[in-house]
């Protein structure tokens, strides 16, 4: 019986910090605009089964933590930085791939992740349709 509850525990911490992790991977989410005449206009950045991935007008893939807001973009041989303002709120990204240095700015719109609105912009956490 001891057995059975410390595996129950176990599993419910796993699952906990699983969730934590996702968590802590929805500051990164968002649409990132980059300027015009660029090789690509925008990036567009979720979590999806608990890994940060990313699609674009010319392809998409995975962005693997490296330290913090430092990312490897294995599929490209590149690498992604997320730019803090001072209240350390995420608002642009550097993406250097393939010989190309982008540097993107965090677009204040409603975004889709993970099946969720999130309005940032507004001061809402979360709603739903």
């Amino acid at each position: 019986m001891k057995k059975m509850a410390f595996l129950l525990l176990a599993m419910m911490g796993f699952g906990f910090m699983a969730q934590a992790q996702t968590d802590s991977l929805q500051q990164y989410t968002g649409k990132f605009t980059f300027p015009e005449g660029g090789i690509v206009s925008y990036v567009t950045i979720a979590v999806d089964g608990g890994k940060l991935v990313f699609s674009s007008d010319k392809g998409s893939g995975s962005l693997e933590k490296v330290a913090t807001d430092s990312f490897s973009i294995p599929e490209y041989q590149g690498t992604g930085k997320f730019v803090r303002n001072a209240d350390k709120a995420i608002t642009g990204v550097v993406i250097d791939v393939m010989g190309y240095h982008l540097e993107g700015t965090k677009d204040k719109t409603v975004a889709i992740l993970d099946r969720k609105y999130l309005l940032k912009s507004k001061g809402q956490e979360t709603f739903t349709r």
